[in-house]
């Protein structure tokens, strides 16, 4: 297969890299002709919805809680900007200190509840037609980039990337957004970038920088493809070297000022992020050493799920999986493999062999989930794959093309006279793809229905089996009132919350669950024990000083109640529950100036509570003030109270 030559005459364009005559200026030739190459666009476009239509009515699932559902910043509307822009990412769901920086994902949200409020079925549906929208769009941009190569070849890409199953975290999941809108606009900066150097029309690499500067505001990750810029551009035309740097460098304008602005805004936290064995079990690893080799091992498995996408689970923690050494086989075999990836694209990239460019490509937008270069939040997710897989389809498209001896650069769909066996082929793997897709998505509907599906594979996971013991919970309980309506199903989450604590005996988390769901039961002194364990680990917890409290209200206890209140929301003073039953203690004391005031404070962060609105009406009746209490009451009374 030829790298860089066409086989065959092709109609006459304008060289990438060459300023474009004035004949060219005045009257454009089209791009490379392509038999039916518009349909491909289509196809990768209606493939990506189609394969994610069966998600359009799914709940909110996972990390949507904390991004949207109970996130008040975001549940504000676009009228919250400011904090969007200025805040961390999880500002408005937590108090403590985060590492991530997405205001555009957080505005797309905060439009979305804005739009049609709580409502995940719209959201559901702006992630799937923005990632069918992603298909169309890596379609027009490769088969420009790729003209010197068979057609077939950028089809078999595209469309291996739309169907792979392991976008399912992606589009499924209405938080992965971040990614989404990432590689699209990346992409489109990709695509302006490359219409300069054909056209020297200074309005495409506006276009590049503006969409690149989005997609940094996207997500952070989007930071590496200021080395995919000029790799590109360099692999596939003749231009130099210095030349191909100096336009790219253009992207570091607004490279560096989100890294101004994220820098200023993750420094003014209180303190920075701690990144828990829970979360990321490579933290536990004895030494650099130690900390490279379980990130190889994890390097290799993301591999093996690439290519063998069968046994999809969202998360793979501690202890299920621990720190290992170079003793360990499979960090050794991680290692090998990626550095005979790199280096042998190193040794090939000057002959800009193709497959050194799909490893680079892979290797480059992976680099930063690895955990080998910096340590991350994470130690795995499929979503984090979701930009270097577009790596592996080029590398499969590829191997196909060389395995069948396609050099066609004229005809897509029967390149050689071989597009029966091609296709064929083809048709066999996006057909696997696409119904090992369509069979994962319903693990996603919600969050019970995904700790069901993946807990079968990865029983010992802590964090996997107290999110399961949350979700079992709440079978037997009453959403809005609390009450117990099946004591079976609390008393099965109790034996998974202990379960997770076997698994790892400093689970602040679970010893917190737990003691709630021992309250369910009214069995306030295992709860008291729980909450006290709990806050052994983790001192300070906002939520179980506030759970806490509420077992002294109830044993009259009121001075110690207030106590644990005030703490609670010393560690949080967002946090809307603490604020409502202190307020309460404090009513209970006749203090109700001081009631009002902690019930106003929790309505900023919740302006349609209505047992806020109600406790504050009711509280100026009491202080023989009904008329200042009669608005709240009104308040709620058109909000249903």
């Amino acid at each position: 297969m030829s790298k860089r030559k066409p086989a065959k005459p092709v109609p006459k364009r304008p060289v990438p890299g060459k300023p474009a005559s004035h004949k060219d200026t005045e009257a454009p030739q089209k791009p490379l002709a392509v038999t039916g190459g518009v349909w491909v666009g289509i196809l990768a476009a209606a493939l990506g919805f189609i394969l994610y239509y069966n998600t359009l009515g799914h709940d909110y699932c996972l990390d949507d809680f904390s991004s949207i559902k109970e996130n008040w910043v975001v549940k504000g509307g676009l009228k919250n900007l400011d904090l969007i822009f200025s805040k961390e990412y999880r500002y408005g769901s937590w108090n403590s200190p985060g590492s991530l920086y997405r205001p555009l994902a957080l505005t797309i949200f905060a439009w979305e509840w804005q739009i049609s409020p709580d409502n995940p079925h719209f959201a559901h549906l702006v992630n799937v037609l923005l990632y069918a929208f992603t298909g169309w769009l890596l379609w027009i941009t490769w088969r420009r980039i790729l003209a010197a190569y068979p057609p077939a070849m950028t089809a078999i890409a595209v469309l291996i990337f739309m169907a792979h199953p392991v976008h399912t975290e992606v589009v499924a999941n209405i938080k992965s957004l971040d990614e989404i809108m990432s590689l699209l606009l990346c992409t489109a900066a990709l695509y302006g970038s490359w219409r300069y150097f054909e056209r020297n029309n200074s309005a495409w690499l506006t276009m590049a920088v503006l969409s690149y500067a989005l997609a940094l505001f996207s997500k952070e990750s989007s930071i590496t493809f200021l080395a995919i810029f000029p790799l590109t551009i360099w692999f596939f035309t003749d231009n130099p070297i210095g030349r191909v740097l100096r336009v790219s460098a253009l992207m570091l304008i607004p490279a560096v000022i989100f890294l101004i602005i994220r820098h200023n805004v993750l420094s003014s936290q209180p303190g920075q992020e701690i990144y828990s064995v829970l979360d990321n079990f490579i933290v536990e690893a004895a030494g650099p050493a130690g900390r490279i080799a379980s990130a190889f091992m994890m390097c290799g498995q993301y591999l093996w799920t690439l290519a063998a996408p069968h046994a999809l689970v969202h998360d793979m923690g501690f202890p299920q999986m621990k720190a290992v050494t170079f003793a360990d086989w499979r960090a050794v075999l991680g290692f090998l493999i990626y550095a005979g990836m790199f280096i042998w694209a190193l040794m090939n990239i000057r002959k800009k062999h193709f497959l050194a460019f799909a490893i680079l490509f892979y290797l480059i937008t992976f680099s930063l989930f690895s955990n080998v270069l910096i340590l991350i939040g994470t130690s795995y997710g499929e979503r984090l794959l979701y930009a270097p897989s577009l790596g592996f389809a080029f590398a499969v498209a590829y191997l196909i093309c060389r395995l069948f001896r396609i050099d066609d650069q004229t005809n897509i769909w029967n390149p050689g006279g071989r597009g029966t066996v091609v296709w064929g082929l083809m048709g066999a793997l996006i057909a696997t793809y696409a119904l090992k897709t369509v069979a994962r998505n319903p693990a996603w509907y919600d969050s019970k229905s995904l700790y069901t599906a993946d807990i079968v594979k990865s029983p010992n996971c802590a964090k996997l089996n107290y999110h399961n013991a949350l979700e079992v919970t709440k079978n037997g309980v009453d959403e809005k009132t609390g009450n117990v309506t099946d004591s079976t199903w609390v008393i099965k989450g109790i034996e998974a919350y202990t379960k997770a604590i076997q698994l790892y005996p400093k689970y602040h988390d679970a010893y917190g669950g737990r003691g709630l769901a021992y309250f369910r039961l009214k069995k306030y002194d295992q709860a008291f024990e729980d909450y006290q364990k709990s806050l052994e680990y983790r001192p300070g917890d906002a939520k179980v000083l506030s759970n806490m409290g509420f077992i002294y209200f109830l044993r009259n206890q009121l001075d110690k109640a207030e106590e644990v209140y005030r703490q609670s929301i010393q560690s949080d003073p967002r946090f809307v529950d603490a604020r409502r039953n202190l307020g309460a203690v404090m009513a209970m004391k006749r203090n109700f100036p001081a009631a009002i005031e902690q019930w106003e404070e929790a309505l900023k962060y919740d302006q349609e509570n209505v047992t806020l609105l109600k406790y504050i009406g009711q509280a100026y009746k009491d202080m023989g003030q009904p008329e200042k209490g009669q608005p709240y009451l009104d308040k709620a009374a058109r909000l249903g109270g």
